[in-house]
C-alpha cells in the first residue's frame, strides 16, 4: 500500500521530501519506487510483492534456490548451517541469514503426529517429576526452593515435598513420602528422563538409576521414561508443577521454611479433600478411594526416613568406611574387604559376611567417626608403643575442638614424650565414659586452664 500512496502523490506534483516525510520512509526510497511499476491489483490484495515482481538488486540465494531444495528433499533434516557450508562449496557468496531464510522456505514440511490423550484407570498411573522456584521472605531474604511433586493420574490426588536438591537420595526419600500420602504404589510410575533417574543414553536401553532400580523392585511396579523433547507425554504432572508454583508458592507470603511447610501442608489438605478438580470436577480424595484397592496391592513398608538406600564401599587402608564426605570407622581385620551399606536419613547400617554395625549419619565430616568396639579392636592389631600412643591421641583429636585446645596444652607442657602417660589416661576415660561426656569436660578444662588427666577426670566426676 506504501508504493501505491507514493506514486499518488508523486502524480500530484508534491516533492519527493514531503512524500518522504509524509509516509515516514527514506527520501532515496521514494526515488526508488517512483522508477517502478506502480502496484499491481494482485500485489494490493495480497499486501505483498508477488514473487517475479522483485525489485532492487537481484538476490545471491535465489540462484541456488534449486540445488537446495532438491538436497533437503533427499536429505529433509539436513541442518541449515551444513547446507550453508555445501552452498559455499558450489560458490554461494551471501550471507548466514538468506542462506537459513531459504532453508526455512522450501524445506519439506514435517507431517504433525496427532496428539493422543487418554485417562488412567485406577491405580494405573502416577507420574512425577522435579520443580523449583524462588520465594522472598517476610524480612526480604529470598531463596530458591525445590521440590517433588506425584500425582494419582486418574484421581488427581497430588503431594508435594520440599527436597534440598534434585540428587537421586532425595528422590527416592521424597517418592516414598507421597507413596506414604497416597496409600500405596500405582503399577506404572511415568518419569522425564533425569540423570538421578536414567544413566543410560537416549538412543539406548533404559538403565535406572541404582537407587530407583531398588525401589522399583521392591515395589514391583514397572518405570516408563517419557520420549525426548515429549513434554506433553507427562503433562498431568507438568501442569501440577506449574500449579503448586503458581498457586501456591509464587502466591503466598512465608515467614520462613517452617512456615512454608505448614501453609504447604495445608494447601495440599484444601486441594486433596476438599476442593474439587477442575479436571474432573470431583474431590480428588473421593476418587482415590476407587484406586486404594489396587494400592493397598503395593503397599509402602518404610517411612521416607527409614528406607535403606544400598550403597557398597571398601574398607580402607585406614579401617575407615567414607560416606558422603565422611569416613566412618569399620573391624580394623577386615581392611580391604567390600561392605554393604544401608543408609538411612539418620543411621548407617554397615554389613560385612556375618559383621553388623551401625553408625549415626553425619554427611560431609571429615573427622573419623569412631565406634567404641572399633577403638579397642585397633589396638590390638597394631603393633609397637609408638603406634598405640598416636593412635590414642588420634581417638581423642576425633572428638573437635575442645580436644585439640586441650591436648595442644597438654602436649607442649611436657617434654618429649613424657605426655604419653596422661594420653593412657584419658583414652581410658574416653572408653569408661563415652565421647559426650568426655567433650564436656574438656570444655571445663579449657575454661579453667586445668590441662591435666585427673582434672578432665575431676571434671566428669562433677558433672555426674
Amino acid at each position: 500500500m506504501t508504493r501505491l500512496k507514493v506514486h499518488l502523490l508523486a502524480e500530484t506534483g508534491l516533492p519527493h521530501p514531503d512524500i518522504a516525510a509524509k509516509l515516514d520512509i527514506g527520501t532515496r526510497s521514494v526515488e526508488r519506487i517512483i522508477t517502478e511499476e506502480p502496484p499491481s491489483s494482485e500485489e494490493l490484495v495480497a499486501g505483498k510483492k508477488i514473487s517475479g515482481t522483485r525489485r532492487g538488486r537481484p538476490s545471491k540465494v535465489a540462484a541456488y534456490e534449486d540445488k537446495v531444495r532438491a538436497l533437503l528433499e533427499d536429505q529433509p533434516k539436513l541442518p541449515g548451517m551444513e547446507v550453508l557450508r555445501l552452498m559455499k562449496l558450489e560458490g554461494f557468496t551471501g550471507g548466514r541469514s538468506a542462506m537459513m531464510k531459504l532453508v526455512k522456505e522450501v524445506r519439506p514440511p514435517v507431517p504433525k503426529e496427532p496428539v493422543i490423550r487418554f485417562e488412567g484407570l485406577p491405580g494405573e498411573f502416577t507420574q512425577w517429576d522435579f520443580g523449583e522456584g524462588w520465594v522472598t521472605f517476610l524480612d526480604g531474604k529470598r531463596r530458591k526452593v525445590r521440590f517433588f511433586a506425584g500425582r494419582l493420574k486418574y484421581s488427581r490426588f497430588m503431594h508435594v515435598e520440599l527436597v534440598p536438591d534434585q540428587k537421586s537420595e532425595a528422590l527416592i526419600r521424597a517418592l516414598i513420602a507421597c507413596l506414604v500420602a497416597f496409600g500405596g504404589a500405582t503399577k506404572q510410575w511415568v518419569f522425564d528422563n533425569a540423570k538421578t533417574i536414567r544413566i543410560s543414553k537416549m538412543d539406548e536401553p533404559v538403565v535406572l538409576h541404582a537407587h530407583l532400580r531398588d525401589l522399583v523392585a521392591e515395589m514391583n511396579v514397572l518405570p516408563e521414561m517419557c520420549a525426548a523433547r515429549s513434554g506433553n507425554q507427562k503433562g498431568s504432572v507438568e501442569r501440577l508443577v506449574k500449579y503448586v508454583k503458581y498457586s501456591f508458592l509464587f502466591v503466598r507470603k512465608f515467614a520462613d521454611m517452617e512456615d512454608l511447610q505448614r501453609q504447604l501442608d495445608e494447601w495440599l489438605r484444601e486441594v486433596n479433600y476438599e476442593r474439587p478438580c477442575d479436571a474432573t470436577g470431583r474431590i480428588p480424595d473421593e476418587l482415590r478411594q476407587e484406586e486404594l484397592c489396587w494400592l493397598e496391592k503395593r503397599p509402602v513398608r518404610w517411612t521416607a526416613e527409614s528406607y535403606p538406600i544400598r550403597e557398597t564401599r571398601t574398607v580402607s587402608v585406614m579401617a575407615t568406611v567414607p560416606y558422603a564426605g565422611t569416613p566412618y570407622s569399620a573391624p580394623p581385620k577386615r581392611v580391604g574387604a567390600p561392605a554393604t551399606l544401608l543408609v538411612r536419613a539418620e543411621w548407617i547400617d554397615m554389613h560385612l559376611g556375618d559383621l553388623h554395625w551401625r553408625h549415626k549419619r553425619r554427611d560431609h565430616v571429615k573427622t573419623v567417626q569412631r565406634l567404641p568396639q572399633h577403638r579397642r579392636e585397633m589396638l590390638k592389631v597394631v603393633h609397637g608403643e609408638r603406634k598405640h600412643r598416636y593412635f590414642k591421641r588420634e581417638c581423642l583429636l576425633e572428638l573437635g575442638r575442645p580436644a585439640q585446645s586441650f591436648l595442644e596444652q597438654l602436649i607442649h607442657r611436657h617434654n618429649g614424650g613424657a605426655w604419653s602417660p596422661e594420653v593412657d589416661r584419658l583414652f581410658e576415660l574416653l572408653l569408661r565414659f563415652g565421647e559426650d561426656d568426655l567433650r564436656r569436660a574438656f570444655e571445663r578444662c579449657n575454661a579453667e586452664r586445668k590441662y591435666t588427666a585427673r582434672a578432665v577426670a575431676n571434671a566428669i566426676r562433677r558433672a555426674a
